[in-house]
């Protein structure tokens, strides 16, 4: 399956015919391209490795974003509500509160790591 699409790239306009790899080609005419440019798609780098989902008791990242201050250490009471990680996404800090009362049991990341939504950053026994 192809796909006209259009592209610009510094100011210059390019219309371009894009096929689908995993898709039988079928041939597709293009009306009066203002230029066409061959484009193969460069192979893709494998991902990163998804984080762990949250599990009982573990507080997890509301946000993707960078670790900009952890409030806590394993071993301090925490009551719900009181912030533990404060995580900076567009240049925007959002507190990470504990959902319960609770111990720390684990302290997950530290100041300047990245984290994804999703991610558990402290658990709490």
């Amino acid at each position: 399956m192809s796909k006209k699409l259009r592209v610009t790239v510094e100011g210059k306009t390019y219309e371009v015919l894009v096929e689908a790899l995993d898709a039988p080609a079928a041939p597709a005419p293009v009306a009066a391209p203002v230029s066409q440019v061959a484009v193969t798609a460069p192979v893709a780098a494998p991902s990163p490795k998804a984080p762990a989902p949250a599990a009982a008791g573990d507080v997890p990242s509301p946000l993707a974003g960078k670790v900009v201050a952890v409030k806590v250490s394993v071993g301090q009471t925490v009551r719900a509500g009181e912030e533990v990680v404060t995580v900076e996404a567009m240049k925007m800090n959002t507190p990470v509160n504990a959902a319960g009362d609770g111990k720390i049991e684990a302290v997950y990341v530290k100041v300047g790591d990245s984290v994804a939504e999703g991610q558990p950053l402290v658990k709490l026994a």
